[in-house]
C-alpha cells in the first residue's frame, strides 16, 4: 500500500532527526531549539542547486552538509557558552531568523511557496521511489544509528557525556568542554540536514514549513517522550507519536491532544522517559531472578 510505504518512510525520516537531537539535547546536555533550521537548510540548499543550476542531488548533498557545517560552527561558537534558557531563546531566535530569511528572500528560495519539481533521485541507474526509497532510507538511518552508537562508546562520546554531568570536572580533567559542545552541536546539525535532504527528495517540493521551530518542539516532546540520551527510548517514542495518531485516525488537532496526554502521562508515571521505565522493570527484573536463585 503506497500510504503505508509513504508512512514508514516519513517515520524512518523523522527517526534520523530524532536521533541527531537526541545528540544535542540528550547526550550534550545544550536544549537548543533551531533543529528545524538545520533540518530546512539540508533540504533548501540542494533543492535550489538542483533545480536552477541542474547539480546533481547527492553533490548537493555535500554541498548542503559542508554549508550547514560552516553555518553551525559559526552560530554554535558563541551560543554554547550559554546556559539553560539563554541558550534555549538564542537558538529559537536563530531558528526564527532562518525561516523569515527563507520566507523573504522570495527571489532565492522561491519564499512562501518554496521550490517544487525536485528531480527523483537515481542510485545505479535506478530511480529511488516508493519502496526503493523507503530501504534507502532505512539504510540511512541504520548507518547513522551505528556511527552515534560508536561514538558514543568511543573517547569523544565519553567526554560529551562527562561534559554534560559536571562541566568543572571535564574541564579538570583535561576536557576542552566548549570544543566538545560545538562537535555535538554540529554533528547532531549535519544529521538533522541529511534528514532534511531525505525529506525534500521524498516528497520532491520544499516549503518554508520545513524550517519552522514548531517542528523542533514536535521532535524535541519526541525525544522527552523516550527518554533523554537513551537512544532506544527515543526510536520508541519517535514511532509512537509518528505512527500513533496515524493508526488511530487522529486529525491534527487530536494529535497534539495525544502528545500532551503522552507528555502527562509520562511526566507523572516515567519521568526518565519510556527508555528510562525500560530500563527500570529490566533492573527489577535482573534484582528478582538475583534473589530467586539465591534462594
Amino acid at each position: 500500500n503506497p500510504y503505508y510505504i509513504n508512512l514508514a518512510t516519513n517515520a524512518t525520516i523523522t527517526l534520523i532527526v530524532a536521533l541527531s537531537l537526541n545528540l544535542v539535547v540528550g547526550y550534550s546536555g545544550q536544549f537548543a531549539l533551531c533543529h528545524a533550521a538545520f533540518y530546512g537548510i539540508g533540504a533548501y540548499v540542494p533543492a535550489l542547486l538542483a533545480t536552477r543550476w541542474n547539480v546533481s542531488p547527492w553533490l548537493g548533498l555535500v554541498v548542503g552538509l559542508a554549508f550547514t557545517t560552516a553555518i553551525t560552527t559559526i552560530v554554535s561558537i558563541p551560543v554554547v557558552r550559554l546556559r539553560g534558557y539563554f541558550l534555549s531563546v538564542a537558538t529559537l531566535a536563530f531558528g526564527y531568523f532562518v525561516e523569515i530569511f527563507v520566507r523573504q528572500t522570495t527571489e532565492i528560495t522561491g519564499g512562501a511557496y518554496g521550490v517544487n519539481n525536485l528531480p527523483i533521485l537515481v542510485l545505479f541507474g535506478q530511480p529511488l521511489r516508493g519502496l526503493a526509497y523507503y530501504f534507502f532510507a532505512a539504510f540511512t538511518l541504520c548507518l547513522i544509528a551505528v556511527l552515534l552508537t560508536n561514538m558514543m562508546r568511543s573517547g569523544v562520546g565519553r567526554a560529551i557525556v562527562a561534559m554534560r554531568d559536571s562541566p568543572g570536572a571535564a574541564a579538570a580533567s583535561g576536557i576542552h568542554v566548549t570544543q566538545m559542545r560545538v562537535l555535538a552541536f554540529v554533528i547532531a546539525a549535519d544529521i538533522a540536514a541529511v534528514a532534511g535532504w531525505l525529506q525534500a527528495f521524498l516528497d520532491l517540493s520544499i516549503n518554508p514549513q520545513m524550517l519552522s521551530p514548531e517542528l523542533t518542539f514536535v521532535w524535541l516532546f519526541m525525544v522527552l517522550i523516550g527518554g533523554l540520551g537513551h537512544p532506544v527510548g527515543v526510536v520508541l517514542g519517535t514511532l509512537l507519536l509518528t505512527l500513533g495518531p496515524n493508526f488511530i485516525g487522529a486529525a491534527s488537532f487530536d494529535r497534539a491532544l495525544v502528545v500532551a496526554v503522552l507528555m502527562i502521562i509520562v511526566a507523572l508515571f516515567a519521568p526518565q522517559g519510556i527508555g528510562g521505565l525500560f530500563d527500570y522493570i529490566l533492573v527489577r527484573g535482573r534484582e528478582r531472578l538475583h534473589l530467586g536463585g539465591t534462594a
